[in-house]
């Protein structure tokens, strides 16, 4: 009589690991489902949704600074290297271009891809590589699913410098840091170096250079280059909240017209 209590014992012990196995597998595939379902909505809003915190001019920025972005993927075929990091996509009089960094470009146009949501598409031709000015500009083919910012009418005009410069003029860039995003960041003009750089409080990462940086009017200023570094007693000091930005106008945007295919 001691046998079959224990065989419903063991069986009932048996079952119940089974039911807690099953139930932890079908847990974590409604996990994933519901991951890949917000993934996929957040995707889609990521371009459209902005906060309504915000004023209406800033608001447009933000969303002109997420619909232009793209990520840059260069390779060196002969070390095999890769370089990840940021840009924007622009067209110019019928004509469409990545602008980024310069020092961002370790291969030729072949080996330079432009991507956005898992998409990749061609460099057609490296219209301008500045080393001096960190940036290059990049013709593309074009991306249906994203909106270019326009050359010359989106870029500030000549009374309008004296705005961008203005200490703490709201800004907004969007980019891929650590290769996540696109990724839109805030931030506010702290100061400059002359007409070298402009100095932003805001935030910036590996992968973020090249990100256009637009301010709350929505023109695009200029492009993130680097972050600033430090050194005190104890070392080198990364100011990752310190972030150099190349004015637009540094850029020759005539290449765009003269060497374009």
């Amino acid at each position: 009589m001691t046998r079959l209590p224990n065989f419903i014992k063991k069986t009932f012990h048996t079952t119940s690991k089974w039911l807690a196995i099953l139930a932890l597998i079908l847990l974590a595939a409604f996990s994933s489902i519901s991951d890949q379902t917000i993934r996929d909505k957040s995707d889609t809003l990521s371009t459209q949704k902005v906060s309504s915190f915000y004023s209406a001019s800033y608001r447009n920025a933000i969303k002109k600074s997420r619909r232009s972005a793209v990520r840059v993927i260069s390779i060196d075929v002969t070390t095999g290297a890769i370089s990840t990091f940021s840009g924007t996509y622009i067209e110019s009089y019928g004509n469409y271009f990545v602008a980024t960094v310069a020092h961002g470009l370790i291969g030729r146009c072949d080996s330079t891809k432009i991507v956005f949501d898992q998409n990749v598409y061609d460099c057609l031709k490296l219209i301008e590589i500045d080393n001096i000015n960190d940036y290059a500009l990049i013709q593309v083919e074009e991306i249906e699913v994203r909106k270019a910012v326009n050359i010359p009418q989106d870029l500030p005009k000549r009374k309008q410098w004296k705005g961008v410069y203005s200490v703490l003029n709201k800004v907004v860039y969007t980019g891929y840091p650590n290769s996540i995003g696109p990724l839109s960041i805030e931030g506010h003009v702290a100061g400059s170096s002359g007409n070298r750089f402009i100095y932003l409080h805001s935030y910036a990462w590996e992968g973020s250079s090249g990100s256009g940086v637009f301010d709350y009017r929505g023109k695009y200023i200029g492009h993130v280059v680097a972050i600033d570094v430090g050194s005190t007693e104890f070392g080198v000091q990364v100011l990752n909240n310190v972030v150099l930005v190349i004015p637009s106008f540094k850029i020759d945007w005539t290449k765009i017209i003269t060497e374009a295919e």
